[in-house]
């Protein structure tokens, strides 16, 4: 007798890759139970769950949006460096500014370059891959310029987006729940998000169903742009500074969370929830190599494992 509608809808959601992503989740932190008994301490589980995912996974979900509307951004990581830098450099030689608008010039300046790596992409015609890596190249290289290590002075104004609260709730997860639910929203509910998956699906039947390519992917570029200013605005309060190192392998990380969690990178497919599964799984994984004291070298070996399984498995599934 063959499993009711509904039973196979359900199995059929699991063994997606945005539903695979929790089974595979909750799997990991079993595994990281039995491994460490240092994991289910208040203090790793707070690390875990609540400080770590914000600052990758907003950084994720602006590379989702790039790749679903099929492109891709590799200067992700430098961008997140020069901000930090800038942010606490500012800071040092302007003490008395308002934090407020250090935030706003540091989202200003996100979109700004997320605007440039679009624009560079959309209208220069230059393949993703490379004018990113070029762009990551050229925003390392300003952060480097800029400071040549890493600086502190962040006020206690501007640290409270790190550390503050609201009714002992804390204040940088209420502000990812929202950004989450945006990006859900915008996703999944209006007119754009529908544009973006179409271009990632097809961006000649798009250009003849009347939606501007062009204009869709610079605006998913410059959106992106605008989410990794709010990881760097994260992990500068957090930190309490900023430095030319900060965002180091945030480009491997957005990319593999986003990966794990059923986002192809072909485009036009995938979703927020998946994308945050997935960071949380990078983040579990990467807290258990350290709760082991893997070796440092080990762990980028199996960093690179987990991303060639992960896109595998994807191209796989959209066979």
């Amino acid at each position: 007798m063959s499993s009711p509608p509904k039973t196979r809808r359900i199995l059929k959601g699991l063994i997606a890759p945005e539903g695979l992503v929790w089974i595979i989740l909750a799997a990991l932190i079993v595994v990281s139970i039995f491994a460490s008994d240092l994991f289910l301490r208040p203090n790793n589980l707070q690390n875990v769950f609540l400080v770590q995912p914000v600052g990758r996974g907003l950084a994720a979900l602006g590379q989702a949006m790039i790749v679903i509307a099929g492109g891709i951004d590799l200067s992700v990581g430098s961008m997140i460096s020069l901000l930090t830098s800038l942010a606490a450099g500012i800071f040092q030689q302007h003490p008395g500014l308002s934090p407020i608008l250090i935030v706003l010039l540091l989202v200003a300046l996100g979109a700004a370059m997320g605007a440039i790596n679009g624009f560079i992409v959309v209208y220069m015609r230059v393949a993703p891959f490379m004018a990113t890596l070029a762009m990551m190249l050229v925003y390392q290289g300003m952060a480097l310029f800029y400071a040549k290590r890493t600086m502190g002075g962040v006020p206690k104004g501007f640290r409270v987006i790190a550390d503050g609260d609201i009714l002992g709730i804390p204040l940088p997860i209420i502000l990812f729940i929202c950004v989450i639910v945006f990006c859900w929203l915008l996703l999944g509910k209006t007119r754009f998000g529908k544009h973006l998956y179409a271009v990632g699906a097809d961006s000649t039947v798009s250009a003849l169903s009347g939606i501007n390519v062009k204009r869709t992917r610079f605006l998913a570029y410059l959106l992106g742009g605008i989410l990794f200013s709010l990881s760097a605005i994260f992990l500068t309060a957090r930190m309490g500074g900023g430095g030319p190192k900060v965002g180091v392998g945030y480009e491997l990380d957005s990319i593999t969370a986003i990966v794990i969690g059923g986002v192809a990178l072909s485009g036009g497919a995938g979703n927020v929830f998946g994308a945050f599964g997935g960071v949380l799984i990078i983040g579990v994984f990467y807290n258990l190599m350290n709760l082991l004291s893997m070796n440092s070298f080990l762990q980028t070996l199996l960093k690179g494992l987990v991303l060639i399984l992960a896109v595998a498995f994807t191209f796989k599934k959209k066979k």
